[in-house]
């Protein structure tokens, strides 16, 4: 059967959401093909999980092939590669013959090593998902968000879980750049400080899924209040997203078998501290002075201990 007569309709040979987990060998290119699954439409998004399920067989198969298995036209293999930063399907093949022939040269020296170990493990999803979120993340979003920042009345940070630690680490770094910060740890507190918003005020808000139901009451809240939301969270069509002024999109895919989103979190940490930078530009040397002396004073020379 001529794959070129295929319509875009659903078809059962591919699965978009099997086998498409995240693993720490994985190379740049499988991650970014993943961050870009979530802003695809149907037939593209078949295309390019067809290609992440049999990313061995990628460097035989003809457009005819893709576009067999993901069951789409040729044109939607085309574009599909064009989505995701390609010239076309030979322009993706050529990437994936490329990975299949560092796979090859790496087999001898894999073998020496069952798996990888826990420690190891965490530096190496760190550093995919940094690569995947500077590649994902709009920071022309991120400029409009920083304006936001600096010129907010008061600032409300909202955030739970696994996403508290990033959140108080911008809360810092807001309040060393002079601006008027609030960031309680409880979920209850922090849909009370929203209550208190108003027009001019921010509500900075972090979730991975863009889900949390806490953090997205505090930010339904702070939104009805008049307040503007900025968001960082790691899928474009999340209800957070939704819901954002501006939405700051990482784009890490999670981790197989694991309950502890770690290269994800510092995913966020990153991008919210590249936020804070951006603020810190747009407000250099207000408070300067006072956070050298606070630093100082939190220092002694004394042997005493």
């Amino acid at each position: 059967m001529s794959s070129a007569a295929h319509p875009d309709v659903t078809q059962p040979a591919v699965d978009a959401a099997a086998g498409l987990a995240s693993s720490p060998s994985d190379p740049p290119l499988l991650a970014q093909l993943r961050a870009a699954l979530p802003a695809l439409g149907g037939g593209e998004r078949r295309v390019i999980s067809a290609m992440l399920m049999h990313p061995q067989d990628v460097p035989n198969w003809s457009t005819a092939d893709v576009a067999e298995h993901a069951g789409t036209s040729l044109s939607t293999v085309v574009r599909a590669c064009q989505r995701v930063g390609f010239r076309g399907y030979q322009h993706i093949r050529l990437e994936f013959a490329r990975i299949s022939d560092d796979a090859e040269r790496d087999a001898a020296a894999s073998d020496t090593v069952a798996e990888e170990s826990a420690a190891s493990a965490a530096f190496s999803n760190a550093i995919a998902a940094l690569t995947v979120a500077a590649g994902t993340i709009d920071f022309s979003a991120m400029d409009r968000a920083s304006a936001l920042l600096v010129n907010a009345r008061r600032i409300l940070c909202a955030a739970t879980g696994f996403s508290s630690p990033p959140i108080q680490d911008a809360a810092l770094r807001l309040s060393v750049a002079g601006l008027p910060v609030r960031a309680p740890a409880d979920v209850i507190s922090q849909q009370f400080c929203a209550h208190t918003l108003v027009g001019g005020d921010v509500c900075l808000a972090v979730s991975y899924s863009g889900a949390n139901v806490h953090t997205l009451n505090t930010c339904r809240i702070a939104k009805e209040r008049g307040a503007a939301v900025v968001a960082v969270t790691n899928f474009s069509k999340a209800p957070l997203a939704d819901l954002a002024d501006v939405a700051l999109v990482t784009g890490v895919m999670p981790q197989a078998h694991s309950v502890d989103p770690g290269a994800d979190r510092v995913a966020e940490l990153v991008a919210l501290q590249a936020l804070c930078a951006m603020v810190g530009e747009r407000s250099a040397g207000d408070g300067e002075d006072d956070v050298r002396e606070v630093i100082a004073e939190s220092v002694t020379d004394s042997a005493d201990r």
